[in-house]
């Protein structure tokens, strides 16, 4: 006797059908307002593509910021492994931050005429690698005068790259927003502080005090040296504005950013002019204090 075959249906190769309203039912239409967004028009795009490059500086710098501080506020790190390798005391390894210190202060308006008379980018560039190689040579080091000699190297290359250079290149990108440029950028200071002491003393764990400050020269000179060539910029170029300038620019009144950046473009006092003033003395001591 045959066997009985049983037809089954296979719903995949079947797709369950989606139901239509019944006939004669209209449902109501939404407006074009929900349905269909309007386009942007090339004012919007425009704002969305052309990101003010004055941005690029401020992270360039706050990356700058970030290895000196850091590098400088891990002395810390490495004060007990350098001092019971050498028996020295702790005072004695200290006095090279406090000579290193010295320099700095003495060697920042010497780095602001710099700064003023050439390209900043270079002079700022030209303090990393000072320092980097300063943290480099700290691996080598057998006499207490080696760690004196290199503090005050590595004090010249973080007076080269200081907040004074920082001042001079943000500065000339940045109008309107200038104090929240300037704001960003001291954030790599803070950023270095936390997160290059942990790195530094990492490594004093695990490899030994005079492969931290190799690794702590490596990001100097191979990590912050770079992007601070590829990122600054010591002033606008061609086609390049301040940001009221390019402000302007996009909302499509060019004469409005040509007088803006045209006027007064030489604001500001000279040093003997800021000398006589009162301001000047306060904001000095201030941050001397």
């Amino acid at each position: 006797m045959p066997a009985r075959t049983q037809k089954t249906t296979d719903n995949r190769n079947h797709p369950r059908k989606t139901p239509q309203p019944p006939s004669g039912i209209r449902y109501p239409a939404l407006p074009s307002s929900i349905s269909r967004p309007p386009p942007l028009g090339n004012h919007e795009i425009s704002k969305i593509r052309n990101i003010h490059y004055g941005w690029y500086v401020v992270l360039g710098t706050a990356i700058m910021l970030f290895g000196g501080a850091g590098s400088r506020f891990s002395f810390g790190v490495f004060l007990k492994p350098v001092t019971e390798e050498f028996d020295w005391s702790r005072g004695s390894l200290a006095g090279a931050l406090a000579i290193a210190g010295l320099a700095t202060g003495a060697l920042r308006p010497v780095a602001g005429i710099l700064a003023d008379r050439y390209d900043p980018k270079r002079i700022a560039a030209s303090g990393v690698i000072v320092g980097g190689l300063a943290l480099a040579g700290m691996s080598f080091v057998q006499d207490l005068w080696h760690v004196y000699v290199l503090f005050v190297i590595m004090g010249i290359g973080g007076t080269l790259a200081s907040p004074g250079a920082v001042a001079k290149i943000v500065g000339a990108w940045f109008t309107r927003r200038r104090a929240l440029a300037m704001s960003v950028a001291g954030t790599g200071s803070a950023v270095g502080e936390s997160s290059m002491v942990p790195i530094a003393a990492l490594a004093v764990a695990f490899l030994g005090w005079r492969e931290g400050y190799l690794i702590l020269s490596g990001i100097m000179l191979a990590l912050v040296l770079p992007l601070v060539i590829i990122l600054l910029r010591s002033r606008p170029g061609p086609g390049q504005h301040a940001d009221e300038e390019d402000e302007a620019i996009l909302n499509g009144d060019e004469s409005e950013a040509f007088t803006k950046g045209s006027a007064n473009p030489n604001i500001g006092l000279s040093l003997g002019q800021a000398c006589r003033t009162g301001l000047f003395w306060r904001l000095t001591i201030g941050f001397f204090i």
